[in-house]
């Protein structure tokens, strides 16, 4: 009886160690999985729920996460679309914990360039608000390049076509704080 009690004894040390070993792999794994983890993945978990934003150039934003690219955000905030380069993420409050599958395919290329370009061809009237000074310039996107976008100022007066005498503000994507698109919220 006294090898029986020995024995158990033994089984069940060994057990705790083996227990102890396991639990540090799945953390060790846990960690590893989780510093591959990107911001765009995280922020495609949190599609559909409210967030609290805030941007390099000192913009809060309150509104709901409506789409993700593998630059940029979409939020519906009061009637409007707001875009937000990711590189403009300052802070985010109120994210879940989950994540969702990495970008693929055509997602995967959807950069900052084609969620601007698709409001240059809506003729969309914008405010884009720049990072340092942060101001914000309202106007027609006439022209989105490689690495920047070519803006129409707008006056109340003023008509959505270009014209001469309007102001084109050339931004590069670097100095793109967030971009409102009036009456497009989705």
């Amino acid at each position: 009886m006294r090898w029986d009690a020995l024995f158990d004894d033994l089984e069940s040390q060994l057990q705790a160690m083996a227990d102890t070993v396991q639990e540090g792999e799945i953390r060790e794994r846990t960690r590893s999985e989780q510093s591959r983890l990107t911001l765009a993945r995280r922020l495609l978990g949190q599609t559909g729920r409210p967030l609290g934003i805030s941007t390099r150039g000192g913009r809060t934003l309150e509104g709901t996460l409506t789409n993700v690219g593998s630059e940029w955000i979409a939020v519906a905030v009061e009637g409007r679309s707001v875009i937000v380069p990711l590189a403009s993420l300052h802070l985010l409050r109120g994210m879940g914990r989950g994540a969702g599958q990495p970008l693929s395919g055509v997602g995967a290329r959807l950069g900052l360039g084609s969620a601007l370009r698709g409001l240059s061809r809506d003729r969309a009237q914008v405010t884009l608000w720049t990072v340092s000074p942060s101001a914000g310039y309202t106007g027609i996107i006439h022209r989105v390049g490689a690495d920047f976008i070519d803006v129409g100022t707008a006056g109340p007066d003023r008509d959505r076509h270009p014209a001469q005498g309007r102001e084109v503000l050339t931004v590069p994507f670097a100095s793109i704080d967030a971009v409102d698109a009036v009456g497009t919220a989705d």
